[in-house]
Formats: structure tokens, C-alpha cells, sequence
């Protein structure tokens, strides 16, 4: 059992090493493909991880969230690379926006099992919420032009403020004694690169124009989906 997971462990480090080298190569569709297949091998990596003191409960939340997010790659896959060569399409990005948001939702929910939040004690979700709000409007409403984002920017700003409860709600299970380890090592971080991961996409999508930047945000997508799992292997303790 331990030989698997060591092995899927390799596994995924070098298909997201493989993806991020082809985006390098200027291969973007053929990088598209491979990083659609990171969250199968991280779904069999938390299968062989599993054990029986595991909460059903978190296994439902962590494999739908692994589940909505191989479903948004997939989308991924057919979104047309640079918005500036013809026109947007609709139906690939929508259902990548709306997977990749449901997915935040689930692991929010789990973070929230681990934790539960207490209103009159949730300093730090709202002091994301505070500080996500800002940086939201700085980003779709003073640094990115309306003429490229049209009609997605309402969806992006539900896509990116996700995120931002995710960071949230990982930093409110820093108030639990015997769970906070598990925020400081792989919670939080994850929550961090993931929005900088989907910051970083909008941003390059956007305004930088610059098809090779992926793999910054392809390394950090696929870092943080790691660390989250890992980090849920270790509420069994």
C-alpha cells in the first residue's frame, strides 16, 4: 500500500512536471490534455490514502471537490488559448468558471467539518472577505478592460471571491488545537496558491497576453490540489 502511494506520488509530480514542460514548448493544447489527468491520479492517491478513522463525511466533500475539479480541466481543454485571436466561447469557459467554483464550495464545506466556523468568532473570514472584496474590484474593475471580459465578468468575480472564502475558512481551522498543524502545513497554503493560481489565470487571460505564464499557474493549480490532500490525509489522526 505504501509502495502505491509513493508511486502515484512520483506519478503526479511528473505529469504536472510533463504539463508545465510543454507549456515551455509552446505545446498548449497537448498540455492541456495532461493537466487533465492530474486529478485522476490524484483521486487514486487518496484511494490508496484512505483509511478506515477517515470521516465519510470528508471523503464525500474531498472527492466531489476532486471530481468538479477534473471536470473544469476537461472544460479547460476546449477553451481557446488567446481570447485576442477570435471570439470567446461561451459554454467551455462558463462550465470551467461553474465547476471550478462548486469544487471551492465542497472543500470550504470540508474545511468547515474539520472546523466549524463560529460567527462571532470568524476573524479570519471576514478579514478575507474584507480584504478579497478590495481586491476584486482593484483587479476587474481598475486593471482589467471590460472590452475582453464582456459578459464574463460577473462570473469571474463569483469564481475569484470562491477563493477567497477558501483562504478563509482554511485559516479558520487555525483555531482548532488539535487541528491547527494541519492549516499552518498544507490548508492554507494550498487555499493561497489556488487563488493565486486562478488570479494569475485571469490576469495572464486578461492582460498579459502570454501563453507561456501558464505554467506559473498550472505549477501552483497543481501544488495546491496536492497539498490539500495531503493535508486530508491527516485528519485521521
Amino acid at each position: 500500500m505504501d509502495s502505491a502511494k509513493t508511486l502515484l506520488f512520483f506519478l503526479y509530480w511528473a505529469v504536472l512536471i510533463t504539463g508545465g514542460i510543454l507549456i515551455f514548448e509552446e505545446c498548449f493544447f497537448a498540455a492541456s490534455i495532461i493537466r487533465a489527468l492530474l486529478m485522476p491520479v490524484l483521486s487514486v492517491y487518496l484511494y490508496f490514502s484512505l483509511k478506515p478513522t477517515h470521516s465519510k463525511v470528508l471523503k464525500l466533500y474531498f472527492a466531489v471537490a476532486i471530481l468538479l475539479l477534473w471536470l473544469s480541466d476537461i472544460a479547460r481543454v476546449f477553451i481557446i488559448p488567446d481570447i485576442r485571436n477570435g471570439v470567446e466561447k461561451d459554454n467551455p469557459l462558463l462550465f470551467f468558471l461553474i465547476a471550478t467554483t462548486i469544487s471551492n464550495l465542497f472543500f470550504i464545506l470540508g474545511f468547515n467539518k474539520i472546523r466549524k466556523v463560529v460567527l462571532s468568532k470568524a476573524v479570519f473570514p471576514s478579514f478575507a472577505f474584507s480584504i478579497g472584496c478590495g481586491l476584486i474590484y482593484f483587479v476587474f474593475f481598475q486593471f482589467i478592460s471590460k472590452d475582453y471580459l464582456q459578459a464574463f465578468k460577473t462570473p469571474f468575480i463569483i469564481y475569484i471571491f470562491s477563493y477567497i472564502m477558501l483562504i478563509g475558512f482554511a485559516g479558520n481551522v487555525l483555531d482548532s488545537n488539535t487541528k491547527k498543524r494541519l492549516s499552518v502545513k498544507y490548508f492554507l497554503p494550498a487555499a493561497f496558491l489556488a487563488f493565486l493560481s486562478a488570479l494569475l489565470f485571469v490576469f495572464n487571460r486578461y492582460k498579459l497576453f502570454a501563453p507561456r505564464f501558464d505554467l506559473v499557474v498550472t505549477l501552483a493549480y497543481g501544488y495546491a490540489q496536492l497539498l490539500n490532500i495531503n493535508g486530508f490525509r491527516k485528519t485521521s489522526r
